[in-house]
């Protein structure tokens, strides 16, 4: 993988740039299929090729710049965690689109710094992976 700058790592709705963001993270999640039985002398066997609960998860920090991950997470209905039409682009112009869903949202503001905000979004479905070009 070729070296390219964090700052180039951004969460979008739709085509709008969301949050002021200094960190990211991304994690891909799944479990294989175990189908050890007495024939197999105690030895873990997987059921190749195949997976379950696979997921994308993105994790970041940053400064509330529109307070979209904020009116998200507290409004009165959860229905509005479950986000539509988001595109991660990662560094190297990769990028992983889909329906996801704000695990996680929490606020911290240090008597002389600036207020940050943290978040965790994970897949809601299928997502789409493009590599750049």
């Amino acid at each position: 993988m070729a070296k390219t700058a964090g700052r180039l790592f951004f969460i979008k709705k739709a085509t709008t740039t969301i949050g002021g963001l200094r960190n990211v993270g991304m994690t891909v999640n799944g479990s294989p299929i175990n189908i050890e039985d007495q024939l197999d002398l105690g030895f873990q066997t997987l059921l190749g090729g195949t997976m379950t609960g696979r997921s994308v998860e993105f994790t970041g920090d940053g400064l509330e710049t529109d307070q979209v991950f904020r009116d998200v997470a507290l409004a009165t209905t959860s229905t509005g965690q479950f986000m539509t039409d988001i595109t991660v682009e990662l560094p190297n112009g990769d990028a992983v689109s889909g329906d996801f869903f704000l695990a996680s949202y929490s606020e911290t503001g240090a008597y002389e710094d600036a207020q940050t905000f943290q978040f965790s979004l994970t897949s809601d479905g299928a997502w789409t992976y493009t590599p750049a070009v």
